[in-house]
């Protein structure tokens, strides 16, 4: 008995340049281009990535994880892919990403850092989603609370971003941080 590779419903087999390699369900090239338009006009073109072709699956490091398709995949490499990556650079952009996905009934995979590949990765799935990169713009540390012993940031700040700003606004003799916890936690001194 041989095996077929398993491949998404939705590859997009007379895809023209700048289309995606797999659509999002139940959406057309036509459909998707103005989706994309609409991204565009939202995030910014140099922060709307399409998947247009196989060979745009690299695998990435732990320093810059793909965030196209499963780096751990245990079906055919190519089936949880998404359709593009978005990075909203604020909330706004972020609200108004997530009324243009209900509008077109576009699956959506919501992605931080993307470093946690041991807890599934960046990988949509539903073949074809678009992945909202929250991590790439969104990397700010908003508050940090010494008194009540929390912290307030945003999707991509990373444990070595909220170490360096308890350093730079002198907070390391109040809080630490506990990177054996999950969620991340700060604890007053």
């Amino acid at each position: 008995m041989s095996e077929r590779p398993l491949k998404p419903a939705n590859l997009n087999p007379n895809k023209g340049k700048g289309e995606p390699f797999v659509l999002p369900p139940g959406i057309t090239s036509a459909r998707f281009a103005e989706f994309l338009q609409r991204c565009r006009a939202i995030c910014g073109p140099d922060n709307v990535i399409v998947v247009e072709a196989e060979d745009h699956l690299m695998d990435g490091s732990y320093y810059e994880p793909n965030k196209t398709h499963d780096m751990h995949h245990i079906v055919d490499r190519n089936y949880f892919v998404c359709s593009a990556t978005i990075s909203p650079r604020a909330v706004p952009e972020v609200q108004d990403m997530m009324r243009l996905c209900n509008d077109f009934d576009v699956p959506v995979w919501p992605v931080s850092i993307g470093r946690n590949t041991g807890y599934g990765g960046a990988a949509p799935r539903v073949p074809g989603s678009i992945v909202l990169d929250l991590g790439k713009h969104m990397n700010r540390v908003l508050e940090v609370n010494a008194e009540d012993a929390y912290a307030l940031v945003e999707p991509g700040v990373t444990f070595v971003g909220l170490y360096e700003h308890l350093q730079k606004h002198s907070l390391t003799e109040k809080v630490w941080i506990d990177v054996s916890s999950y969620p991340l936690s700060i604890h007053r001194i």
